[in-house]
């Protein structure tokens, strides 16, 4: 079977824009379609997580635009960053998906939710908080912006170590061992895209910050019929795990599911549990 560390990097014009996507995984009704977290690219992506929920379904990652091997200008709001992902499935004529956000890639999903129900089978909310509403924390600045968006250098191993993980000694060797197989694809005439840095970074945080502070977001999460799997760690620095609490109790047919031992990267600290329980929700 085709790897997240062997599919060949596919491009389609997207409204002008040349976007980078692929799709590997076994035959399955609907895809899952993945979208990504702030700074992440295709070529940051986990092997054993999407390998494993690989071998039951096929897999959609994609770079949005002017991330990894994509073209284009970074948008600083979730809509238009949901634009450019359902915009993205139209050309490749697909009608109908399930989709799972991590972080600020919840957020976008969200908004697909409730903007976009007619493409939704189920939703999959990993490590991430709605617009701000009764019950909601938002993260402290400082923690979002340790993440280096402030300067042009990606991420160090230890900076996301202490963003995706809880400071145990179980939870970082686990870590320690999900930036390892990040760095895995290796595929011939493809170079490898890095964390995003610079003003792209910059337009991803601003549209997280509009994104999570503007209530009309959180009082459309009564909008979503899709039934939704919210997850996290234990203990979510960058998306406080409160929220997913609040994410439960606001959309009407949502799960729980929250991992102990662990934090924001809870789904790369366990990939192949996360997998299984994906798939049972995904099954049901």
């Amino acid at each position: 079977m085709t790897t997240l560390q062997t599919v060949p990097t596919s491009f389609i014009s997207v409204n002008g824009l040349r976007i980078a996507y692929r799709r590997f995984g076994a035959s399955s009704p609907l895809p899952l379609v993945y979208v990504n977290h702030l700074r992440g690219s295709m070529d940051t992506l986990d092997p054993l997580l999407f390998n494993t929920i690989a071998k039951s379904r096929e897999v959609i990652v994609y770079d949005s635009a002017g991330i990894g091997h994509s073209e284009g200008a970074v948008p600083d709001s979730v809509p238009e960053m949901a634009a450019v992902i359902v915009n993205l499935l139209a050309t490749l004529e697909i009608s109908k998906a399930d989709f799972i956000g991590f972080s600020m890639g919840g957020g976008i999903v969200q908004h697909i939710g409730y903007e976009y129900p007619q493409l939704v089978n189920k939703l999959i909310l990993a490590g991430t908080q709605p617009g701000f509403g009764e019950g909601v924390a938002l993260p402290p600045r400082e923690v979002l912006e340790s993440a280096g968006a402030n300067n042009d250098q990606p991420p160090t191993e230890d900076e996301m170590m202490s963003l995706f993980f809880y400071p145990s000694q179980t939870s970082l060797a686990l870590g320690h061992a999900w930036w390892k197989r990040i760095h895995e694809r290796n595929v011939e005439g493809e170079s490898r895209k890095e964390f995003l840095t610079g003003t792209g970074a910059q337009s991803q945080l601003a549209a997280i910050f509009k994104f999570t502070t503007d209530t009309r977001n959180f009082d459309r999460l009564a909008e979503v019929k899709a039934p939704v799997l919210v997850t996290n760690g234990h203990t979510d620095v960058m998306s406080p795990t409160a929220n997913s609490f609040v994410l439960q109790q606001k959309i009407a047919n949502a799960h729980l599911h929250l991992y102990p031992d662990a934090g924001h990267g809870h789904l790369f600290q366990v990939p192949e549990l996360y997998a299984k329980g994906l798939e049972l929700f995904l099954n049901n």
